[in-house]
């Protein structure tokens, strides 16, 4: 291990003999998640934010004062909910266009992505609630890159409230009537689950954990806001895209020690195959970290929240910069000569950065495109950075992108190393 270090350390030290690294680790990926920070409106105060929606089409059989609490309260817990069709507006929220909404469209919609996730709740949903039987609602999704795990864990929270307000009803009546005959009368009983209810939602109402709210929207808080939203997308996109600006050269290099024969001079050395490709990948990754950190640091100065979840943020930066490097190796195991490599790792970050969402969110593109989109790493990441940025995402919501990266970064670490020749 220690002979890999020295390699990585060694190639490390020759890369930043070059001044012109500085300019493409620091200057140019500054000034350009500067920038597309700013055309992405963070430092727009008279316009309004723009919040990404997620439309949810809702079956409700029920139409009771009960099923009608449960989605006040599942609109309360994310405001990017579109709860369709009862939120249908002028401008089309829904999707629905003219269309009338029917549980066959509902079905449709999801199959197409149009909606993300379906909610079924029975007819009998209230009477079956307050008589103490057990009730399920229906969700089903599409859950893809398109559709986050934080939809449904969202509306497992609800359901979560929901449930437990009801079961204290029951416990408080239960108990009330043991103690007083009074209250096992059907309109006492009744009044009084009612009022225990009531009282155990408003206790989880008011769990700070599970609740977003507004104080008050003045223009310094639009001004975070907009300020929030265009550098947390800039941000986390630029790094990611100068990310593969800084590792995919080692495609480049691989090349050129070979056409020098210094490869071959290297194998000579008492040192194993292993540990000169292993030493050699090291130094990539450990420029891809370092990219990362300068960038996201700089995100930092310009008032870029980045969740709660550090360990989370990390390991998506860890998993994308692992995979990176093995699509490097990858590659490099395919490509002829130094012109072929140049011109494939340049095409590579330019096609990748852009259909993953680097440049721009990918909520303001078809849903082909968004499906598409994931056939880049980039996406991936993307999609754990706006969990933890945007949505008050921890570990458990980012875990799908992260195992996805290592999983692309096993198979081709695998497919690079197997084929990878040094002479």
């Amino acid at each position: 291990m220690n002979k890999v270090i020295q390699i990585a350390l060694n190639d490390l030290r020759l890369m930043f003999k070059e001044r012109d690294i500085w300019i493409n680790l620091v200057l140019i990926p500054l000034v350009l998640s500067y920038v597309v920070g700013i055309a992405n409106g963070a430092l727009s105060a008279g316009a309004s934010q723009t919040i990404p929606t997620f439309v949810i089409d809702v079956i409700d059989s029920d139409n009771s004062a009960l099923s009608a609490q449960f989605l006040a309260d599942l609109r309360a817990a994310n405001e990017s909910f579109v709860l369709c069709p009862a939120d249908q507006t002028d401008e089309d929220a829904c999707r629905l266009g003219d269309a009338d909404f029917t549980p066959e469209l509902a079905q449709t919609r999801l199959e197409d992505k149009t909606s993300l996730a379906l909610i079924e709740i029975p007819a009998g949903f209230e009477s079956l609630l307050n008589a103490g039987e057990d009730v399920s609602i229906i969700y089903r999704s599409n859950e893809t890159a398109a559709a986050p795990s934080y939809i449904l864990q969202t509306v497992q929270g609800v359901v979560g409230r929901a449930g437990g307000a009801i079961n204290a009803a029951r416990v408080g009546a239960q108990v009330a009537a043991d103690f007083d005959p009074l209250f096992a009368e059907p309109e006492a009983g009744a009044a009084f689950s009612a009022e225990v209810r009531e009282r155990a939602g408003a206790l989880w109402a008011s769990e700070p954990i599970s609740i977003t709210y507004v104080l008050a929207e003045t223009s310094s808080q639009r001004q975070i806001d907009q300020r929030q939203s265009g550098f947390g997308q800039s941000v986390p996109g630029m790094a990611s895209m100068y990310v593969m600006f800084a590792v995919f050269p080692a495609a480049t290099a691989f090349l050129l020690e070979r056409k020098q024969w210094t490869l071959q001079r290297v194998v000579t050395m008492p040192v194993s195959r292993a540990q000169i490709l292993g030493g050699k990948l090291l130094a990539r990754f450990i420029i891809g970290m370092i990219q990362y950190t300068i960038v996201f640091a700089f995100g930092l100065f310009l008032g870029v929240n980045y969740g709660n979840d550090y360990v989370a943020l990390v390991a998506l930066m860890v998993s994308f910069v692992l995979c990176i490097t093995a699509l490097t190796i990858a590659i490099t195991t395919m490509l002829k000569n130094v012109m072929q490599a140049n011109g494939i790792t340049l095409l590579l970050t330019l096609t990748l950065a852009p259909l993953g969402g680097a440049w721009w969110s990918l909520e303001i593109v078809p849903a082909w495109m968004r499906t598409l989109g994931h056939i880049s790493p980039v996406a991936w990441v993307m999609d754990g950075y706006n969990s933890l940025l945007f949505f008050g995402g921890n570990l458990g919501t980012v875990i799908t992108p992260i195992l996805v990266l290592l999983g692309a970064a096993a198979v081709l670490f695998a497919f690079g190393v197997s084929r990878f020749r040094f002479d």
